[in-house]
Order: C-alpha cells, then structure tokens, then sequence
C-alpha cells in the first residue's frame, strides 16, 4: 500500500509538473508575442524593444532637464545684471509747463526733472523769451539738488519723485514766473533772474 501512494504521489507530481511545463510554454510564447509587438511600434530599423527605447527617452528628458536648469541659471543671472543698469537709468520725470516772462504766453517754458531710481539725475529748465531762450541744468544727488531750485523746478521734481502734495502746489504767482533777465547780460544759475 505505500507503494501504492507513492505511485499517486509520482503521478500526481507528473501532471503538476506537466500543467506547469504547459503553462511556462504558453507564458513564453505569450511573452515572445508580446516582444515582437513591441519591435514592431518602434520606428523602421531600430533593434530595441520598449524598455530600451523608453530609458532613452528618459535620457534625453534628463538632458532637457539639465539643460532648462541652466537657461534658468543663466537667465537668473542676466536678470540681475539688467536690474543693476536699469539703476542708473533714467526712471523718473516731471515735466512743467509755464510763462516764464510777463510778455509771453502758451507756457513755453518748461522744467523737467530726470531721475534714476536712487534720485540722481538732473534738473533742466528752458525759458522761452521773444528773442532768445536760456536753458539751465541742475545736478540732483539722492533727490537733493545741489543749487536752489525754483517754484516750477521743484514741481517737476515732486512730479519725478511722486510726491502728490508738492505736485499739486498751486502754480506760482505772476512775480515768481516772471524772471528779470537783462537782455545784454548772461545770467548763470543760482544768479538773478536765473530758476
């Protein structure tokens, strides 16, 4: 009798091990199947199969990476250095209009203020007479001008600077826009007659 369950045992091993002999053969041809597909969505004569194909492609993505990683460093960098130059670039204006002279009309005249973000720059008037036109410049360093600065000058400096109140000022009376100017003598800023 134990010889009899010993040959059950042997047979019953045979068919497990037939099914599962059956069931590898099957499972390859499966796999091979699935190979050959695989080849075939590949482009015209590349040899490699998906996964090859896809670790490729994860290598170029990493090179894009790395790449757009550097366009953004380098263009972090420009950034900043255009940042820098725009500094010392004019930014700000304030322009003003007004008469000048008793005699002339239409506010020829004018003053403007041109300002870089850390207040330097300039201020610039011109007053427009019959005859003749002087033009004036005065330095400004940290929004301090370095010559006193007449009622109009200070306007476009507000304006330039954003400052409403100063800005909105009344504009000055007919004595403070009319300047007496000799007609024979060249006045200089920070002079009589001159803004």
């Amino acid at each position: 009798m134990p010889e009899d369950i010993a040959l059950y045992v042997a047979a019953g091993a045979a068919g497990i091990a037939a099914v599962a002999l059956v069931l590898a053969l099957l499972a390859w041809m499966r796999l091979r199947r699935v190979r050959q597909e695989q080849r075939i969505l590949l482009p015209d004569g590349l040899r490699d199969d998906l996964i090859g194909r896809q670790a490729a492609l994860q290598r170029a993505v990493d090179g894009i990476d790395a790449g757009l990683r550097d366009l953004q460093t380098l263009t972090g960098e420009q950034l900043a250095r255009t940042d820098e130059e725009l500094r010392s670039a004019l930014r700000f204006q304030g322009l003003v209009r007004y008469d000048a002279y008793s005699e002339m009309g239409g506010q020829q005249s004018w003053s403007i203020a041109l300002l870089d973000s850390r207040r330097d720059g300039a201020v610039i008037s011109c007053l427009h007479a019959r005859d003749h036109a002087r033009v004036y410049m005065k330095e400004v360093a940290g929004g301090v001008a370095g010559q006193r600065l007449s009622p109009e000058e200070q306007r476009a400096m507000a304006l330039a600077l954003g400052d409403p109140e100063r800005a909105a000022a009344a504009p000055p009376t007919e004595e403070q826009a009319v300047a007496p100017v000799a007609e024979d003598a060249a006045t200089t800023p920070g002079e009589e007659g001159a803004p």
